[in-house]
């Protein structure tokens, strides 16, 4: 058996589902720096993962590394 759904609540759900979409994040992406910044963030961080295949142990980046890179909402 079927009920009916009333139209004032559907309309709220939309409505609802509507705002969460607006302030939902889809991804993150690390701010563009200048070249120079990109460079020591970027051999920090290869330098780690080449450590982490030769050891087997996941990679543990620097935490001065990590707070270069300030995450912008997409």
């Amino acid at each position: 058996m079927r009920s009916r759904i009333p139209p004032a609540t559907l309309k709220r759900l939309t409505a609802l589902e509507q705002k969460r979409r607006r302030h939902r994040s889809v991804a993150m992406f690390p701010k563009l720096m200048p070249v120079d910044d990109w460079e020591y963030v970027a051999e920090s961080m290869q330098g780690e993962l080449k450590k982490n295949i030769k050891e087997d142990i996941p990679p543990q980046y620097d935490q001065k590394v990590i707070d270069c890179l300030q995450l912008v909402e997409q």
